[in-house]
């Protein structure tokens, strides 16, 4: 489910929390800690005093019982406060203040000679301690007491601290943090203010990238690398309207001229022959135009136009030059094929393989002179099929040849409309290559010719007629 708190509150949310939870832990631990070092203290504090009393008694060993009685008593009235069980677990002596403040005189319960420990928490809350000794042949139990009132007093008010400063130190934790999230965050923001300002009209802006070499830095560069690629998405979109739009406007400009002018007066048939002429020439450019256009927008829109397929490379040559043989005549060009004797197979639909190879020999039939020749190769090359188009043609200058395979366009000084048609074969033919996983490459010089070079993947080989050659 959505959070409906933002990224900062959360995060100031989740750090107060861990801290809250860690300096509970820390406080309850260091409680315990704190209780158990005093009780280690008042417990060897109890010990000494056993063997004090232990002593004390082993003195006495050879008084009398009036003598001892008058000698614990002395010692009952000073700081040590213990009490004597005989060996049937009556007390025998106590000291006057565990009297008065009415200590239990329930009998310790020892095992061995250890020492044994119980507490007395009503009136007046004791630590006792408790061994049993060997006086004149017969055991008794000594027990001493320490009073915990200053132990637990110091002990509440350790509490009492913590359960003071643990929700203040929270809480300005929780302040800071908050702070320092909205700092950290602070990029963020300025990505969000940044992205605001970008629309159609503002391509070109950019996010501000921060100076840290951090995530958000990183987040930054990518979201401005997305922005650069969508620019030059928009840019060519724009760029392809534009051209589509000029292309089309001139053909449906002659067909309305065409017919406005054949209606404007009684014609005779030759005339009106021609006129018709001119608007199924032109009608069929513009279709061809759309044709085109409507390929490529689905290729711009990554649709699968062929299905998964292979084509025979061999076959698909000889029958492109036998369709651009009459072509070829028409200008006295003639087309010779070097064809390796291995076929190969590739994988791609047949008809627009043959698409590609057809744009390219139609290519160098319109751009050589009448008489030139046009040389067709097939080869195998590691792995791969090298088909090359090579013509005597006029050549494409050095500073055109990075923008051969740009949609609609043609360089003035050597293409015409007339024989350039709409500058979109060869961008087909790179798409269809690149949709086949190969690669296309054109090696040209002005007056000169120009060779475009297909590599595709190879799937299969076998033996065909060797190399023929066509005029």
């Amino acid at each position: 489910m959505p959070s409906k708190f933002s990224i900062r509150f959360r995060l100031t949310g989740w750090y107060s929390l861990s801290l809250a939870v860690v300096l509970g832990l820390l406080a309850v631990g260091s409680y315990f800690a704190m209780r158990a070092s005093l009780y280690r203290t008042v417990d060897g504090e109890l010990r000494y005093r056993l063997l004090g009393v232990e002593q004390f008694i082993s003195a006495q060993a050879s008084a009398t019982p009036d003598d001892l009685s008058e000698e614990l008593a002395e010692a009952g009235s000073l700081d040590v406060l213990f009490r004597i069980f005989d060996e049937t677990g009556k007390l025998t002596f106590e000291s006057a203040p565990l009297t008065s403040h009415g200590v239990d005189r329930t009998p310790p319960s020892i095992r061995g000679e250890g020492i044994t420990y119980r507490e007395f928490s009503k009136s007046w809350p004791l630590r006792l301690a408790a061994q049993r000794v060997q006086f004149r042949g017969h055991p008794i139990i000594i027990e001493v007491a320490q009073p915990l009132r200053f132990h637990q007093t110091s002990l509440h008010e350790f509490a009492r601290s913590l359960l003071i400063s643990i929700p203040l130190l929270v809480v300005l934790a929780t302040l800071v943090g908050y702070w320092l999230a909205g700092r950290a965050l602070a990029p963020v923001n300025q990505f969000v203010h940044d992205a605001r300002t970008i629309d159609a009209s503002r391509l070109s802006k950019r996010l501000s990238v921060s100076p840290a070499h951090d995530e958000l830095r990183l987040l930054s560069e990518t979201l401005n690398s997305m922005l650069d690629r969508i620019e030059g998405s928009m840019t060519r979109i724009k760029q392809f309207t534009a051209d589509a739009s000029h292309e089309l406007r001139a053909p449906l400009t002659l067909i309305q001229t065409a017919a406005e002018f054949t209606l404007r007066r009684e014609r005779s048939h030759a005339e009106n022959v021609e006129a018709m002429e001119k608007v199924l020439r032109e009608s069929k450019r513009t279709s061809q135009l759309i044709d085109s256009l409507l390929l490529l927008a689905r290729a711009d829109s990554e649709e699968e136009v062929h299905s998964t397929g292979t084509a025979r490379i061999n076959s698909v040559l000889h029958d492109v030059i036998e369709r651009a043989a009459p072509l070829a005549s028409g200008k006295s060009i003639k087309i010779s094929a070097e064809i390796d004797a291995a076929s190969v197979e590739v994988a791609g639909e047949e008809a627009l393989v043959s698409r590609l190879f057809f744009i390219l020999i139609d290519n160098a039939i319109k751009y050589t002179p009448e008489g030139g020749s046009i040389k067709v190769f097939l080869r195998s090359k590691e792995g791969s099929a090298l088909i090359g188009v090579q013509d005597t043609g006029i050549g494409i200058a050095e500073e055109d040849l990075p923008r051969v395979f740009d949609r609609f366009w043609r360089a003035d000084k050597v293409r015409s409309r007339n024989t350039g048609g709409a500058g979109l074969g060869l961008s087909i033919a790179k798409w269809i290559v690149e949709k086949s996983g190969g690669t296309i490459h054109v090696e040209s010089e002005l007056g000169n010719g120009s060779t475009f070079e297909v590599r595709l993947p190879k799937l299969t080989s076998s033996l065909v007629q060797p190399a023929t050659e066509r005029s």
